[in-house]
C-alpha cells in the first residue's frame, strides 16, 4: 500500500533538485512568502514554515495570514478555542483531525475547523504547500499546542490518503498508470510533480523514447509551451539519473510511415476507426465554421501523430483524457475522447482508475467534472 509513497520519498532522496523546489522563493504561490517563523512559534512545527500577514485593518476583525510549509513540514497537534478556517492556495498539503483519516488538500480547498477540534496541517512529503489561515473570533480565540506529529504517524496518515485508490487502480497496468500521471501533470503545467512522475514512468519499464512520445503527443492538446517545458523537464531527469549511474533504456524510434496516400484521408480513417463514427458522417460545428482547423486535425493529429507506433491507440487516448483533465474546462473534448476510450475497449472501471490518479495528483476539482462525463457515457450504454 505504501509503495507509491515510498517511491516518492526515494525520489526526493535521489533527485532532490528535480523533485522539489529547493529555494522557497521558487515555490509559485499567489501570496507573499513572508518570514521564517519566530523561535517561539517554530517549536510547534516539524520542518521549516514561513508566515506573512495579508490583512492589516484591525477594524475588520478578521486576521488572515499566508503560511507556507516546506515538503514534509507540519505543525503539532493543536486546537483553537474559537475555531479556524484554512484556504489552500498552492501546492499539496494535508489536514487531519484526531481519530479521522488525513484529508489531502489542493489549491482552492477550504477547511472549516470547529472550536476545540484537535488537528494538524502541513505539506505533503513531496510538495511545498501554502494556505491562508483565518483566525475566527480573534478577541477570545487561543491556540492550544499539544504533541508533535511524529514521523511514523505522519507517514501512516499521508500514505493512506495518497494510496486510498491503490488497489482499485490496479485495473490499469503500471505503464498505463505512469502515462496518466505524466500526461495529467503535463496538461496542468505542474513541472515540480511531473519530474517525479517521469522517474516513476522509467521505473515502470517505459523507455525514454516512449515517454518522449507522451510529451510530444501532449502538444496537440495543451499546446507547444507546456509540451516543450515537459520535454525540458524530462531532459533534466534523464541527465540527473545518468549522473547517478542509472542507465535508462532509450528504446526504439517510431517506425517509418509507409503510407503515402492522402494525409487528410488517412487521418480521417484513423479517427473513424478509433471512434466508431463513420468517416462519411456530415461535418458539423467547428468543422464547418473553421474548415482549416478540421483539416489540420485530420492531417496532423490523427495522421502524423496517431500513425507513430511508439504508443498504441489505447495509450494515446488514456494520455489524451489525462492531458485534458490537467488543462481543465474542456469537457466537450473530454466527452469525445472518453467515448473513444470506451469504443477502444477501455472499461468504465479503467477510466475511473484514470480519474482516481488525477484526483490524487491534481484534486477533486479537476477529476469531478470528468467523473460526471463518465457517468453520462455509462448511463447511455
Amino acid at each position: 500500500m505504501r509503495r507509491n509513497f515510498l517511491m516518492r520519498l526515494l525520489g526526493q532522496c535521489l533527485f532532490p533538485a528535480l523533485v522539489l523546489a529547493q529555494n522557497p522563493d521558487d515555490f509559485k504561490q499567489p501570496y507573499p512568502l513572508g518570514a521564517k517563523l519566530s523561535e517561539a512559534s517554530a517549536k510547534n512545527f516539524i520542518g521549516q514554515a514561513y508566515i506573512a500577514p495579508i490583512t492589516s485593518n484591525k477594524e475588520l476583525n478578521v486576521p488572515m495570514s499566508n503560511v507556507t510549509f516546506e515538503p514534509s513540514c507540519r505543525n503539532n497537534w493543536h486546537y483553537h478555542k474559537k475555531g479556524q478556517i484554512l484556504v489552500a492556495s498552492a501546492g499539496i498539503g494535508y489536514y487531519q483531525e484526531k481519530g479521522k483519516p488525513a484529508r489531502r488538500l489542493y489549491p482552492g480547498d477550504i477547511v472549516e475547523i470547529a472550536p476545540d477540534v484537535i488537528h494538524w496541517h502541513g505539506a505533503a512529503p513531496d510538495s511545498w504547500f501554502a494556505h491562508i489561515a483565518v483566525s475566527c473570533n480573534p478577541q477570545t480565540n487561543q491556540v492550544v499546542w499539544l504533541d508533535p506529529v511524529e514521523d511514523n504517524e505522519y507517514l501512516d496518515a499521508t500514505s493512506k490518503a495518497e494510496n486510498v485508490y491503490a488497489e482499485a487502480n490496479n485495473v490499469l497496468e503500471a505503464r498505463e498508470r505512469a502515462i496518466v500521471a505524466i500526461a495529467s501533470y503535463t496538461g496542468k503545467g505542474d513541472l515540480e510533480h511531473l519530474a517525479l512522475a517521469l522517474q516513476q514512468g522509467l521505473e515502470s519499464g517505459m523507455t525514454v523514447n516512449e515517454i518522449k512520445e507522451v510529451l510530444i503527443h501532449a502538444y496537440a492538446y495543451c499546446g507547444f509551451p507546456r509540451s516543450l517545458r515537459a520535454i525540458q523537464t524530462f531532459m533534466r531527469v534523464v541527465e540527473e539519473r545518468k549522473a547517478m549511474g542509472i542507465k535508462d533504456v532509450e528504446g526504439r524510434e517510431a517506425s517509418l510511415i509507409k503510407e503515402n496516400g492522402n494525409k487528410y484521408e488517412r487521418g480521417r480513417d484513423i479517427l473513424a476507426e478509433i471512434s466508431g463514427v463513420s468517416a462519411s458522417a456530415p461535418k458539423t460545428g467547428y468543422a464547418v465554421f473553421a474548415p482549416t482547423i478540421e483539416r489540420f486535425l485530420k492531417e496532423h493529429l490523427f495522421a502524423d501523430l496517431f500513425e507513430r507506433d511508439l504508443l498504441t491507440y489505447r495509450e494515446r487516448e488514456l494520455a489524451t483524457v489525462s492531458i485534458l483533465a490537467g488543462v481543465g474546462g474542456v469537457e466537450p473534448m473530454a466527452y469525445g475522447h472518453m467515448s473513444i476510450c470506451l469504443h477502444l475497449g477501455i472499461t468504465p472501471g479503467q477510466l475511473t482508475a484514470l480519474l482516481n490518479i488525477v484526483e490524487i495528483n491534481l484534486g477533486k476539482n479537476t477529476s469531478d467534472p470528468f467523473r460526471s462525463i463518465l457517468e453520462q457515457l455509462t448511463d447511455k450504454k
